[in-house]
């Protein structure tokens, strides 16, 4: 028998250790053995695969101590080969594998990381297309679980954090995946900025992903732990993110945060109420109150008889003016929601006859704030090349040069078309209305190409009882 056939026997047995401790020996006198590396590295796949499947179907996916020690100890085998990267035998299968608990095991992030880009092949950087959306590439997934390992064990973490976050660049410009996914490797380069003190860095980070997630909590929290030089600051974007907490328990660790920040700057009654809500979220869940809560609520500043029946109205109080730390150039414009795009995922804002500028329908906090002829108030950056909305909010109907309410009799044409005196109904808006019946709506100056004028055209219509 070859060793080969040895090594097979024993794998089908089971008994994995034996066949590395035999394939293993004969490596040692025949380093190039190419056949026997890829042997043994399905002997390794073979071992993981015994720890690791019993931990897949279970609900808690965490490794024990001793599992993980099992797991350590057949990843750091792998290294042990010194294979040529990339290498046909590392790729989707080992890392399907590995994916639940490859987080937990650092030989493995060091491997990762230690490899570099060699690791890859083209197809690692092309994320699955699924018949329900898009499956991460190897390489994405890959920067994040090494993102994870670091995370997890910060400070004592050994893994160089600067490494990881060049992993996390490679994967954020080589990996073919959609900006959304990425945005998840932004979040990671931040959270490790603010481990590592690089807080400007973190700055940058944080605003790349709240670009895209405005009406997430934990982004505006997030950023808030890179105002740490400006606490007032950090305290209206905290109080502003909880805007977005749609669920109690979202908004702890912004009520922490708060709460720790409002204590330091001697502001104890608002301290106070706050580690109030804090400790009723816990209770309403049956949670036992964590060890930061009870040190707060320990200090002889706290006050646990306080009203906080207000405490909503202060914290919306403190919140005015947040968005505008998170653009260089802030600028408001009033506008009128001219028309919802035909993919459904935006809207195009009207401002002045010369200013149309498109938003982006995650900006909204409903569905009734993005409907035609509301009037909303937007914050843009004037710092990028078109004007780009960071935030907006409904606001009172207001009239200019090139806006206006009306309200008077329709008068619908043969052909569909409406008029109200002066001001064209199209025939989308005209459709179902009484003819002749009094007619409410919101208009806007708009360019004939057919008069070759500009004339006002009605972008909303309501009739009237």
């Amino acid at each position: 028998m070859t060793v080969f056939d040895d090594i097979r026997k024993l794998k089908k047995e089971g008994n994995c250790i034996k066949a590395w401790q035999t394939g293993y020996a004969v490596l040692e006198k025949e380093p190039n053995n190419e056949y026997l590396k890829t042997s043994l590295f399905w002997v390794i796949h073979a071992g993981l695969k015994q720890v690791i499947v019993p931990i897949q179907r279970r609900k808690n996916k965490t490794p024990s101590p001793k599992e993980l020690e099992t797991i350590n100890n057949w990843v750091g085998k792998i290294e042990v080969l010194k294979l040529s990267l990339p290498n046909d035998n590392i790729d989707y299968r080992i890392w399907n594998l590995l994916q639940d608990v490859g987080k937990y095991c650092e030989p493995l992030c060091f491997f990762i990381l230690n490899s570099g880009r060699s690791l890859f092949n083209k197809e690692d950087h092309e994320p699955y297309i699924l018949e329900k959306g898009e499956k991460p590439s190897n390489v994405y997934r890959l920067a994040r679980m090494v993102a994870k390992n670091y995370l997890m064990q910060r400070e004592k973490s050994s893994l160089p954090a600067y490494e990881v976050i060049s992993l996390l660049n490679y994967a954020y410009y080589e990996a073919k995946d959609s900006p959304k996914n990425k945005i998840w490797l932004e979040h990671d380069r931040a959270k490790i900025y603010v481990e590592i003190g690089d807080i400007q860095e973190a700055k940058k980070s944080y605003l790349s992903v709240l670009k895209f997630k405005q009406t997430e909590s934990w982004a505006w929290f997030g950023l808030s732990e890179t105002f740490i030089d400006e606490p007032r600051k950090a305290v209206s974007i905290i109080a502003h993110g909880l805007n977005y907490a749609h669920d109690p328990k979202f908004s702890i660790p912004g009520l922490k945060l708060l709460s720790k920040l409002l204590s330091d700057q001697g502001d104890y009654e608002l301290a106070s109420k706050i580690l109030i809500r804090l400790s009723n979220i816990y209770k309403r869940n049956s949670w036992n109150l964590k060890d930061d809560i009870v040190e707060l609520m320990s200090s002889q500043w706290f006050d646990a008889s306080l009203d906080v029946a207000d405490l909503s109205n202060q914290l919306r109080t403190l919140a005015e003016g947040a968005v505008e730390y998170t653009v260089e150039e802030p600028v408001y414009y009033n506008a009128v929601v001219e028309r919802i795009h035909k993919s459904g995922k935006g809207i195009t804002a009207y401002i002045n006859r010369s200013l149309q500028i498109p938003v982006r329908k995650s900006l909204f906090k409903d569905q009734k704030s993005s409907i035609p002829g509301t009037f909303i108030k937007l914050l843009c950056d004037k710092t990028t090349e078109q004007d780009q909305v960071v935030s907006l909010e409904v606001m009172a109907p207001f009239e200019s040069e090139d806006v206006c309410c009306f309200q008077g009799k329709i008068n619908i044409t043969n052909s569909g078309l409406g008029f109200v005196n002066n001001i064209f109904i199209p025939p989308n808006l005209a459709e179902g209305i009484t003819q002749a019946a009094e007619v409410t709506g919101v208009a806007v100056m708009s360019y004939d190409e057919k008069k070759q004028k500009h004339g006002l055209k009605a972008v909303s219509l309501k009739q009237l009882s």
